[in-house]
């Protein structure tokens, strides 16, 4: 029967044919790329959705006869690797024999560009908050920057003008948060470099501190990359912030995985680029609830005991500033914040 079929294999629709006893019957090329490298080992019921009964559904047509299309279908193939598809499945016969076929279109990329677009829609809705609130901020802090560095030239004792430093340099970073988070103007100072060089130099920061002794970074790069053309010290910070979410979600003593992988064709809200860059960073935490998902590049939003829930918020900031995004995604104590950016050798 395989022989009739021959010709599917050149749609990119998944196409999946079962008999009666739901046994496969024939799958295309496109059907084996989604179902993974395990699905000859594997029959169609094992296949889990958290979202719906699948086999039932098959059930229900087979009994019968009308075709069923369920739509954003979320379910792990065989190589335990999410997938999100719209899915028809129907009834055919042939020399008196039932058959049921399945047609499966993914839309994972096309569910996650609606929420790429609605990241892109909450961190301009942030901006312009940080904007409003800017102007309230500096003014009272360049008083107090002032009176700091007028306080400090009465004071004698080295003791006491040690406070006087604190507060300068305190209201100065804030001041500099401020700006970064305020500001949609992408950075002057971009140079072609690595970014292997600059995920070896985030990692090498955070092994210096001792707190992080029983931190394992494992790292998996792709050589290929070519030289992006970026603002370093932009892109160490929104690593710095990201690394460190994944080390305190792991409680300082577990494992946190670098991934670079060049990806073609990729759309980020409403633009197509031929080519980004991504890094993934995984940590096997306690991961982040299914409801606070939507909510964590928010400011003041946080998962955590301590901290203002500022980090992802100004990592997302830099990152939408070169155009890119921050995705991510979490579950079975495996959490994955993917920076996408954009390639270009050249501004």
């Amino acid at each position: 029967m395989t022989t009739r079929y021959e010709l599917l294999d050149n749609l990119r629709t998944a196409i999946i044919i079962l008999d009666s006893s739901y046994h496969y019957v024939y799958t295309n090329t496109a059907a084996i790329d989604l179902l993974g490298t395990s699905s000859d080992l594997k029959d169609i019921s094992s296949l889990k959705s958290e979202d719906v009964s699948l086999l039932s559904y098959i059930k229900s047509v087979s009994n019968d006869g009308q075709s069923v299309m369920l739509r954003d279908l979320k379910f792990k193939n065989f190589d335990r690797v999410e997938k999100i598809v719209d899915c028809n499945i129907s009834s055919f016969d042939i020399d008196n024999d039932k058959f049921l076929l399945m047609e499966l279109n993914e839309t994972g990329r096309l569910y996650n560009i609606s929420l790429d677009q609605n990241l892109i829609d909450q961190q301009k809705a942030t901006r312009e908050m940080v904007k409003g609130l800017s102007h309230e901020i500096k003014n009272p802090l360049g008083g107090i920057m002032g009176a700091a560095q007028l306080l400090d030239k009465t004071l004698k004792e080295e003791s006491q003008a040690k406070f006087t430093k604190i507060i300068r340099k305190e209201s100065e970073r804030l001041l500099k948060l401020i700006n970064a988070m305020s500001s949609p103007i992408p950075s002057s100072e971009r140079n072609l470099l690595n970014i292997h060089e600059v995920t070896e130099h985030v990692i090498e920061l955070f092994k210096y501190d001792a707190d992080n002794r029983d931190v394992v970074f494992a790292k998996d790069y792709d050589p290929s990359i070519p030289q992006l053309y970026i603002d370093r010290n932009q892109i160490i910070q929104a690593l710095i912030n990201v690394i460190r979410n994944a080390i305190q979600a792991i409680n300082k003593d577990g494992k946190v995985s670098i991934k670079t992988r060049p990806i073609l064709k990729y759309t980020i809200g409403d633009i197509k680029h031929d080519l980004v860059i991504k890094i993934d960073v995984i940590d096997n935490g306690i991961g982040i609830p299914k409801n606070k998902l939507k909510e964590i590049f928010y400011p003041m939003v946080t998962t955590k005991n301590e901290g203002m829930g500022l980090g992802l918020t100004i990592a997302q900031s830099i990152i939408m500033q070169n155009n890119g995004i921050i995705e991510c995604k979490s579950q079975n104590k495996e959490t994955v914040f993917s920076l996408i950016i954009p390639w270009s050798s050249s501004c």
